[in-house]
């Protein structure tokens, strides 16, 4: 369903708003690697490694079987859950461990900027804001995913309203992908076609987890977006051209 609509949309948009779709594909390209070469790679994987050491560090602190194994895209995390019993607050505990670690880390780059004016620490922070939003996108095989089943109908419509203002003023196709995926989830919940799952939590947990994960969802779709818009003008002029 999430893909179905997905493709609706970027069939919509083809037609309808080519410009909107053209630029918001350009998010995949966010940091101009050419600009520092492999600087530009080395900064990439720091955000890959100090993304599923959060997942890492969480599992062995909820002493789960910790999987010394480097994946993206949130392979880490479904590697140490699905061998275990699904108990939801604790899926959703290492799920959102890792986007978030990789959101600090993002955020302390973006600080080094201002700090330094060298617009790579901004890029690469650009680059952790698409990343850490793209895993959070809420299907299994990422971290999304195990997050998801936290999350009360009531929670998924607030935040799906508040993701689709949003989208309004800064569109990008992560965001969009994020979209086409969440909103199926909430037709099922509301329809009783997927089990009340977030019901093995307390209150305060599932409160926790639907503020903590649609807050970066919202933070990194709006600090990514805004970050990529002003990266060409930054290497342009750190360049001297």
């Amino acid at each position: 369903m999430g893909l179905g609509l997905l493709l609706f949309l970027l069939v919509f948009l083809a037609i309808f708003h080519a410009k909107l779709l053209t630029v918001g594909g350009e998010v995949f390209g966010p940091n101009y690697i050419g600009a520092y070469g492999w600087a530009s790679v080395i900064g990439i994987v720091a955000q890959v490694v100090i993304h599923e050491l959060g997942t890492i560090i969480v599992a062995w602190r909820l002493k789960l079987p910790v999987h010394f194994r480097l994946f993206g895209f949130g392979a880490n995390a479904t590697a140490t859950l699905q061998s275990q019993p699904r108990r939801i607050w604790t899926d959703a505990l290492v799920g959102i461990a890792g986007p978030l670690t990789g959101t600090v880390f993002s955020v302390i780059l973006a600080l080094v900027y201002q700090i330094t004016d060298n617009p790579f620490f901004l890029g690469m922070a650009c680059v952790g804001y698409f990343y850490n939003l793209f895993t959070l996108i809420p299907i299994l095989d990422l971290e999304g995913g195990w997050i998801a089943s936290a999350i009360a109908p009531q929670a998924w419509l607030i935040g799906l309203i508040l993701t689709v203002l949003e989208m309004r003023y800064t569109f990008n196709l992560v965001l969009l992908v994020f979209v086409s995926f969440a909103v199926p989830r909430f037709v099922q919940l509301l329809r009783a076609r997927l089990p009340r799952t977030d019901i093995a939590c307390t209150t305060r947990q599932r409160v926790l987890i639907a503020v903590a994960f649609f807050a970066m969802v919202l933070g990194l779709a709006w600090f990514g977006t805004t970050t990529f818009e002003t990266l060409p003008r930054l290497i342009l002029e750190s360049k001297g051209d």
